[in-house]
């Protein structure tokens, strides 16, 4: 295989957010691997999983935790924390949307709109924004993450494009194809870091799920 096929190979698995080093390993064509990768997504009728952001902002970090439960079509459940503390709760049985509000003790509910998207995990949402235009692969290798072997990805953009001056650093389970972790820097200086944990594919869920028990003492605002 040349440079420029293994390139080409390693990024269109990264504007997948997937990355399969068995197949890697055994010479698989891009066809197949290609084909694995998106019957597996297609397949995925529910997903849960634990994102964690950290913003970098100067000398401060901010470090904000989300606990997400989706089912296709149209439920889904995203808790926003930070530490112990529930900042906001997200929920939606496919018709009616709760938007609850812990600190004013206030719920608000509307109507699921036919316009409105799954939640999904932030690190597909930036992987998929033209990747294979904006980046290139600097570097891949297999890594231990804490403590799972993880396949390590570095993308840096295109040396034509001046502007932007991004990198990022991305780790994925390689057995279970799933993220792990990514990194972004700007100028040597750290962005952002998400990193996942407890995720689960066609995981099992219940309606239940998805539908909001209001607290007796809320006040409710329809909108």
């Amino acid at each position: 295989m040349t440079t420029q096929q293994r390139y080409q190979f390693v990024v269109v698995i990264v504007l997948l957010g997937l990355v399969c080093s068995g197949c890697l390993e055994t010479g698989a064509d891009t066809d197949t691997l290609l084909q694995n990768t998106i019957e597996k997504q297609a397949n995925a009728e529910s997903l849960a999983y634990i994102e964690e952001l950290t913003l970098y902002l100067g000398n401060e970090t901010k470090t904000v935790e989300y606990d997400v439960l989706l089912k296709k079509p149209d439920k889904f459940r995203r808790i926003e924390k930070s530490g112990s503390f529930i900042r906001s709760e997200i929920t939606s049985n496919g018709d009616i949307v709760w938007i609850y509000d812990p600190e004013k003790n206030t719920v608000f509910i509307r109507n699921l709109t036919s316009s409105e998207k799954l939640p999904e995990p932030a690190i597909y949402a930036l992987l998929n924004d033209n990747i294979f235009e904006k980046y290139m692969v600097t570097g891949q290798e297999m890594e231990s993450n804490n403590p799972t072997p993880a396949y390590k990805i570095e993308l840096a953009s295109h040396e034509s494009d001046n502007e932007d001056t991004r990198e990022y650093l991305l780790w994925i389970d390689p057995d279970g194809l799933i993220p792990l972790k990514l990194e972004s820097w700007d100028k040597g200086n750290p962005v952002l870091t998400l990193e996942y944990r407890d995720y689960s594919i066609n995981c099992t869920t219940n309606d239940s799920d998805f539908t909001f028990t209001i607290p007796d003492d809320a006040s409710v605002m329809y909108i």
